[in-house]
């Protein structure tokens, strides 16, 4: 819980002058420290001014208060029990009504609050949804008996580069998993590359490995339906290239 929070109830009471002893020291100690409750209390108080102001009616004239104040006092000096009762009940009256208001506007808020953090997590739980349809989706393409699988390989001392290529004709899908590549030169990028039985070359992802030399391409934008001769991995720009420029690094082997 946050210091905001912990005092939330007691600068209520504090703006109605209904609290006391330790509780309006501690409060009182940390209002000199905390800008923000300081800023609520203002707040509060202002609620509780703009009440009484709702309330209270105009002035009577100068002239009728001396009358009235007369006739009081050559009345017997007898306070009837309702009155006295009334004296000291009607300001605990308006310090319930203020109390009352003040809960009311913090009810409020924090109803609002509340919406909007439902709102965030049905968003959020919406997007995991998907993202969960897309990857089961992915999963039943990639494990269904048409999908093919490849090896890459390179001639190279060990470690040998080395990369894995799921594939589904049907579907498009594709998932390539690479580890030990080399260092890549600067502003450069490695390319991975659909080879079909007939026709150029397909991009199938840019990537750049990690610092152990691994890599990752899950499901790039391939049309459905390419037979795949095999899949090659060359060198290229940063931004990738829509043909080969370089000599095939890396050759699938299909397996």
């Amino acid at each position: 819980m946050s210091a905001h929070e912990q005092f939330a109830d007691d600068l209520s009471l504090y703006a109605i002058g209904a609290l006391e002893g330790d509780e309006r020291r501690t409060l009182e100690e940390h209002l000199q420290q905390c800008p923000a409750c300081r800023q609520e209390l203002e707040k509060l108080r202002g609620d509780v001014a703009l009440l009484a102001l709702s309330v209270s009616g105009p002035k009577p004239p100068s002239r009728s208060h001396e009358r009235l104040m007369a006739a009081i006092r050559k009345e017997p000096r007898r306070i009837p029990v309702t009155a006295a009762r009334k004296s000291w009940w009607r300001p605990v009256e308006w310090a319930l009504a203020a109390a009352v208001v003040i809960v009311i506007f913090l009810l409020a808020r924090r109803n609002g609050d509340l919406r909007q953090t439902v709102s965030s997590l049905e968003a959020t739980i919406s997007g995991q949804q998907e993202k969960l349809m897309q990857a089961q989706q992915l999963v039943a393409s990639l494990a269904s008996p048409d999908s093919e699988h490849f090896t890459l390989v390179a001639n190279n001392t060990p470690p040998q580069p080395q990369g894995k290529v799921i594939y589904s004709r049907k579907t498009g899908a594709l998932v390539f998993l690479a580890n030990n590549m080399p260092k890549l030169p600067p502003q450069k990028a490695y390319e991975l590359w659909l080879i079909p039985q007939r026709g150029a070359p397909i991009p199938a992802g840019v990537f750049k490995p990690d610092a152990r030399g691994s890599a990752t391409v899950i499901e790039p934008p391939l049309p459905s339906g390419v037979e795949a001769k095999t899949f090659a991995i060359t060198l290229e720009p940063e931004e990738g290239s829509s043909a080969p420029t370089s000599q095939a690094l890396m050759v699938g082997v299909q397996s």
